[in-house]
């Protein structure tokens, strides 16, 4: 690929001869460069900002914090419930015991509630 580029390169400036000249050669060219270079103004005094704002934008519905606190308490609830289903599908067969599932369902009832309560609490924030 990098071999082919070259190959390329040194093809189009044997073709065309302008391409291989130097910038000292072609003075107009120089010289148009330094006056677009001098022509640019640094300083943000010249420049007017449009201080209106876009009435094209939609604006973005701020949720209040009661309604916050009530999805993410409803995540939470499913979060809970979620969290213990796969935690018992996770530990699954414990080989002969009376619970089977149990300690993995009792470790993912915490797990999904806050799992589900975070991402929520930060989903439906400002």
């Amino acid at each position: 690929m990098f071999r082919s580029a070259i190959l390329l390169a040194v093809a189009l400036s044997i073709a065309t001869p302008t391409f291989a000249q130097s910038a000292a050669t072609r003075p107009d060219d120089v010289n148009a460069f330094r006056a677009s270079v001098a022509a640019v103004r640094f300083d943000p005094s010249g420049v007017a900002y449009d201080s209106a704002p876009a009435t094209n934008r939609v604006p973005r519905r701020e949720m209040s914090t009661g309604k916050r606190v009530l999805w993410t308490s409803l995540a939470g609830l499913g979060g809970f419930f979620a969290g213990g289903y796969i935690g018992a599908a996770i530990d699954g067969d414990c080989g002969g015991c009376d619970d089977p599932g149990f300690k993995g369902f009792l470790i993912g009832l915490p797990i999904g509630t806050a799992a589900a309560a975070i991402t929520t609490w930060i989903l439906t924030g400002k």
